[in-house]
């Protein structure tokens, strides 16, 4: 009775990662060193895509008609779609199926929010990095995108230093479930298939993806409405600026104004990320330079 008793409670406290590996969960995530493995981790295995990716697109035509800052963005926009993917596994989880981090959504943790975050900070910090180098280099930087990448990755390390917040956090994550979808808008278009179903029904999907990340920002108010007291008096000080900041940020600018960008281009399908691309004469959708 009491090894049932016990194998349903293990059962239950089982995470994403236990229903790998089961041995992932017996590792102490509160160590450093294993936080900085799997952060170098996440790291190598992003540039490790952008590289393969570089190899094997350079089998294309498309691709190698592109200018170098293009080329770059490609690269990016598959690392990207990559980490998208993760993403909405991981926040698809955390919000139907865990059950541990309900339990305390300022302080609870699981081996697979510790193992999330520590991945999500490996990936902006490539990001990021990859994103300086490009801006110092062509002199020229989108506002926005850098705003929410440096945010994102001073706000996950701040929630992997504090211990704090992982509810959030990893259920967050599912915000980014738009990503694969916008890299795949951005390489159809350069592929010159802007006019194809394809690309109209991936936009479709894209557009409603930004009004699910609204839901889902007002379902994080609510949250926080409802775990107010608790969030009020015990979240730490530097994580509840933070994460707030963010939230807001999220909700009222980047969100919305991504939604209506994503939305004109439905009826306007140009590349707005690149559109100095008549100076090179080259035209928005096609990497084919005319004579």
């Amino acid at each position: 009775m009491t090894q049932t008793t016990q194998g349903q409670t293990q059962a239950k406290a089982m995470g994403l990662l236990g229903a790998i590996n089961p041995a992932w969960e017996e590792i102490d995530y509160n160590q450093l060193h294993v936080k900085v493995k799997i952060i170098a981790s996440s790291f190598f295995f992003f540039a490790f895509v952008y590289l393969l990716c570089h190899v094997l697109s350079s089998l294309l035509k498309t691709y190698n008609g592109l200018r170098l800052k293009e080329k770059i963005f490609w690269n990016l926009a598959v690392v990207r779609a990559t980490f998208g993917v993760f993403c909405t596994v991981v926040g698809i989880w955390a919000l139907w199926w865990d059950q541990e981090l309900k339990k305390d959504v300022v302080f609870a943790t699981t081996p697979t929010s510790f193992f999330a975050i520590c991945t999500t900070i490996g990936f902006f910090l490539f990001e990021c990095s990859t994103l300086l180098v490009s801006d110092v280099i062509f002199r020229k930087m989108s506002i926005l995108l850098n705003l929410h990448h440096w945010l994102s990755l001073v706000g996950y390390s701040l929630i992997l230093w504090v211990g704090s917040t992982h509810y959030f956090a990893t259920n967050g994550l599912i915000l980014e479930m738009s990503t694969p979808f916008s890299a795949l808008c951005w390489v159809l278009l350069k592929c010159g298939l802007a006019d194809t179903t394809i690309w109209w029904l991936n936009q479709c999907v894209l557009v409603h993806s930004f009004h699910l990340r609204s839901v889902l920002e007002v379902f994080f108010w609510m949250e926080t409405y409802r775990h107010w007291d608790h969030i009020w008096a015990d979240m730490p000080t530097s994580m509840f600026v933070s994460f707030y900041t963010e939230l807001t940020l999220v909700s009222l600018v980047m969100t919305p104004y991504w939604t209506y960008k994503k939305s004109a281009q439905l009826f306007n399908p140009i590349d707005w990320n690149f559109l100095d691309a008549e100076k090179t004469k080259t035209t928005n959708g096609a990497a084919k330079k005319e004579k």
